[in-house]
């Protein structure tokens, strides 16, 4: 792991670690892995669309009104839609989840 001290405007994040995956690992020219660029720093110090804390680092939905969640609050929000079997199979993403606002059914709603 790379480690490394991180703070923002906002506040201080403390030390953050980040892992990556072993370059040996065989993969395809189809496979696909998780989207980091949807996580990003809350440098703009943007409330969490659930718990409606400030915090950082945030994922940023894809949605018209790109609502901010944080990492806390997508784990649970993952973890449930998990446990209740809501995942949304897209034939391009595979399962995917959508955005926590609940308008699933709209275009351009899942990560």
């Amino acid at each position: 792991p790379i480690a490394k001290h991180v703070s923002s405007d906002c506040f201080y994040l403390g030390m953050l670690r980040f892992y990556f995956k072993c370059g040996a690992h065989p993969t395809t020219d189809s496979e696909t892995s998780v989207a980091l660029n949807l996580v990003t720093t809350n440098s703009r110090c943007i409330t969490c669309i659930t718990c409606t804390d400030i915090r950082s680092p945030v994922l940023v939905f894809q949605c018209v009104h790109r609502h901010v969640i944080c990492l806390d609050c997508f784990h649970l929000y993952c973890v449930t839609m998990l446990n209740d079997r809501q995942f949304i199979h897209d034939p391009e993403l595979g399962y995917s989840l959508p955005c926590v606002d609940g308008f699933a059914w709209l275009p351009g709603r899942l990560i």
